[in-house]
């Protein structure tokens, strides 16, 4: 059986399964206590960081961070990738190593919280309206 033979055949093998299904979204939960006397110098760190990821990287599909109303140094964050290589891109790029760098004595503790996603929703134009994308 010649080469060309069997690279032939894999080739139609593969094209006849269709294409590689996509990667699974990576979605994890982070909890974060801030430093209250600095806790309006990291939101602003945070909120930079936040919108450098998703504007300038594709595998950040959205960054939602929030304050507990009754104790608003109890920072969380909703992360959602669309994948793990997504993810391990976004913990190597200069935004978010230059947010870690200056934000590492302001940030108290940080739990990290993998979870399974169900279904993630969201109106293209948020509170706009437009078309609901589901993940």
């Amino acid at each position: 059986m010649s080469v060309l033979f069997l690279a032939s055949t894999a080739l139609a093998a593969s094209t006849a399964a269709g294409p590689a299904p996509e990667p699974a979204p990576m979605v994890r939960i982070a909890e974060l206590e801030i430093d209250p006397a600095q806790l309006d110098a990291y939101k602003r760190l945070l909120a930079e960081e936040q919108e450098a990821s998703v504007r300038l990287e594709p595998g950040v599909l959205m960054l939602h961070s929030v304050a507990l109303v009754e104790r608003p140094t109890s920072v969380r964050l909703l992360e959602v990738y669309a994948s793990r290589a997504a993810y391990e891109a976004h913990i190597r790029s200069p935004h978010f190593l230059s947010y870690k760098s200056a934000t590492e004595r302001m940030v108290r503790s940080l739990r990290l919280i993998q979870t399974q996603p169900i279904l993630l929703c969201a109106k293209s134009k948020g509170a706009a309206g437009g078309p609901v994308t589901c993940l």
